[in-house]
C-alpha cells in the first residue's frame, strides 16, 4: 500500500487528480448533508415554532459558499491561464476556429448577464410570509435564472445545428458549384 504524499500527486495525470477531488467532495457532501438531516433537524425555530431550524444549517451554507467561491476562483484562473498561454497558432485547431468560439462564448455570457440584469424584475416577493424587496438581489436572482435559461437554449440549438449537418451540406453545395465552373 502506498502512502499519499504531495510529491506523489505530481505523478498523477489530470483525470486521476480530478477523480480524487470529485470523490473527496462527494464524501464531504454526503457526510455533511447526512449529519444535517440526522442531527437536530427537527429543532423548532425560536421565533416561529411552525418552522424548523436545523442545527447544522450554518455548516451547510458555509460549505456551499466555499464551493461556489472555489469554483468561481478556479474558473477565472483557468480562463486567465488559457488566454495567457494561447498563442496565435492556436486560433484554429483542426479546422475549428477555437479562439473565435472562446471569444464568442465569453461575449455571449457577459452580454447575457448584463441584459438579463437590466431587464430583471424588482417586484417584491413574499418569502415565508415576509416581503423581500431588495432590488439588487431580486434583479441578480432573475439575472442568473434567465441567463441559465438562455445559455441552455443556445446549447440545445448548437447541438441541434451540429447534428443536423446543415453547415456541411451548404459547404458541399458550394464546393460542387465551384467544381462546375
Amino acid at each position: 500500500m502506498t502512502r499519499f504524499t504531495l510529491h506523489g500527486i505530481k505523478r498523477l495525470d489530470a483525470e486521476q487528480v480530478s477523480t480524487r477531488v470529485l470523490y473527496v467532495l462527494v464524501a464531504l457532501a454526503v457526510v455533511l448533508f447526512g449529519a444535517f438531516f440526522l442531527v437536530g433537524y427537527d429543532e423548532p425555530y425560536a421565533d416561529d415554532p411552525q418552522f424548523n431550524a436545523p442545527v447544522l444549517t450554518d455548516a451547510v451554507l458555509v460549505f456551499i459558499y466555499v464551493l461556489v467561491a472555489a469554483a468561481a476562483v478556479l474558473a477565472v484562473v483557468a480562463a486567465w491561464l488559457g488566454f495567457r498561454k494561447r498563442d496565435r497558432s492556436g486560433a484554429v485547431v483542426n479546422n475549428v476556429p477555437a479562439a473565435r468560439i472562446t471569444w464568442a462564448v465569453a461575449a455571449l455570457l457577459t452580454g447575457c448577464l448584463v441584459v438579463t440584469f437590466a431587464f430583471g424584475s424588482s417586484e417584491p416577493v413574499l418569502v415565508n410570509g415576509v416581503e423581500y424587496a431588495d432590488v439588487f438581489w431580486l434583479k441578480a436572482t432573475d439575472m442568473f435564472i434567465n441567463t441559465s435559461i438562455v445559455l441552455l437554449a443556445v446549447a440545445v440549438l448548437g447541438v441541434a445545428f451540429g447534428v443536423s449537418g446543415w453547415n456541411r451540406k451548404v459547404k458541399l453545395r458550394k464546393l460542387k458549384n465551384l467544381e462546375k465552373l
